[in-house]
């Protein structure tokens, strides 16, 4: 149903922030719904990651319609449908497969899309950080790595996990990570990150 908030939420242009948390979601785990008037972002985790739902929610609520809610052990919300992440569906997918975006990466991602993206997919493995990118294709993994030497110094390797690929932060480079994306992880996610 058409809501006027819906209508003019459609008006609203997304900030940087706003940018910033879809890119990292996107990477992660949100996905863009198709929708009767093009795209929509859902934000779908398991109940025990309430509070960081709640903030996504927070940063993106002129962009929804209804309060996060729960359903068995999910907890989710939608944003409305909006022209930019039409735009994003095309940037961030190949036909139904999520695509690692290249160019579009290289000019936003930004401390707080890693921030988000480490909440979303990243997981402590002693002291250092798996980042599940199994979705990704071996090539594009490769790229990622490329990217984090270059563009924040980060050293990540390639770990294989049941015939597909995720990337591995060593030690060496946590605390260059650390430093980038501390002031943005939420209190209740800070266990994704080595002591």
């Amino acid at each position: 149903m058409e809501t006027r908030l819906a209508r003019e939420a459609r008006k609203i242009s997304f900030s940087k922030k706003h940018l910033s948390l879809m890119l990292g979601t996107l990477l992660g785990d949100g996905y863009l719904d198709r929708t009767t008037r093009g795209y929509s972002l859902r934000i779908h985790h398991g109940i025990s990651q309430k509070e960081y739902v709640d903030f996504k929610y927070i940063v993106l609520k002129s962009f929804v319609n209804s309060q996060p809610r729960q359903s068995g052990n999910s907890y989710y919300f939608r944003t409305v449908s909006h022209p930019y992440l039409t735009n994003l569906r095309e940037i961030f997918y190949l036909g139904k497969k999520k695509i690692v975006p290249r160019n579009f990466l290289e000019s936003n991602f930004d401390p707080f899309a890693f921030a988000i993206w480490i909440m979303d997919d990243g997981a402590r493995d002693s002291r250092q950080l798996r980042i599940n990118t199994q979705s990704f294709s071996l090539e594009e993994n490769l790229w990622l790595i490329k990217f984090l030497q270059a563009k924040f110094g980060i050293v990540a390797k390639i770990n294989k996990d049941k015939g597909k690929y995720r990337l591995r932060i060593g030690t060496l480079s946590m605390q260059v990570l650390k430093d980038l994306v501390l002031p943005y992880i939420i209190p209740s996610m800070l266990y994704k990150l080595s002591p």
